[in-house]
């Protein structure tokens, strides 16, 4: 499990799997052909190549055995534009790591103190309000959920407490196994001593 930057090399990996999540995953449930449209635009690989060199993207990768699975963009201002995590690693926290890594990054390099995104299609939004992201009050009708959260200044995982009994549980298991090691050498040593 592992997140890094991405350079150009790895632009039309990244780009793939955002397609091919777009299209496998949320362009059926889009009404409005008008999105669409913007994402294609936007994923064009020469838009991203361009906005990667003149500083206004920045691009991540997830990688799991060696293999990109999962890619995330933010643009300098700290808005988040894409990101995308092929099907068979969904619901493995992959997503999560990625917004967490572009939030702390937004902190400690653009001294930001939020990030926005656009949850579209508007469902989406249930997963990132459970990512810490609150929607943003707007009185004009979207097809889209505006969203922000907090920057992050470090990754801090919180540790969660092991219930008594899983720890007594294990204790016991533990202790079982080193007495039943005990027992197997001691005949063994007594076999051996007649």
């Amino acid at each position: 499990m592992r997140i890094k930057r991405l350079t150009e090399e790895q632009l039309p990996e990244a780009l793939s799997i955002a397609r091919g999540v777009f299209d496998y995953c949320l362009r059926q449930q889009i009404t409005d052909l008008e999105m669409v449209h913007i994402f294609l635009q936007y994923s064009e690989p020469e838009h991203v190549k361009k906005m990667m060199e003149e500083g206004k993207l920045i691009l991540w990768g997830a990688y799991e055995q060696g293999n990109m699975v999962a890619m995330s963009g933010m643009q300098n201002e700290g808005h988040i534009t894409m990101l995308y995590v092929l099907p068979v690693y969904q619901k493995r926290g992959w997503g999560k790591k990625l917004l967490e890594e572009m939030r702390t990054y937004a902190y400690s390099e653009y001294n930001l103190s939020r990030v926005t995104l656009s949850a579209m299609p508007a469902w989406t939004a249930d997963y990132f309000t459970k990512q810490h992201f609150m929607p943003i009050p707007t009185s004009q009708p979207c097809s889209f959920v505006p969203m922000e959260a907090p920057s992050i200044d470090r990754l801090n995982y919180e540790s969660k407490q092991l219930p008594t009994a899983a720890v007594l549980g294990i204790s016991l298991g533990g202790l079982a196994v080193c007495i039943a090691a005990a027992v197997i050498y001691m005949i063994a040593w007594f076999h051996g001593m007649g």
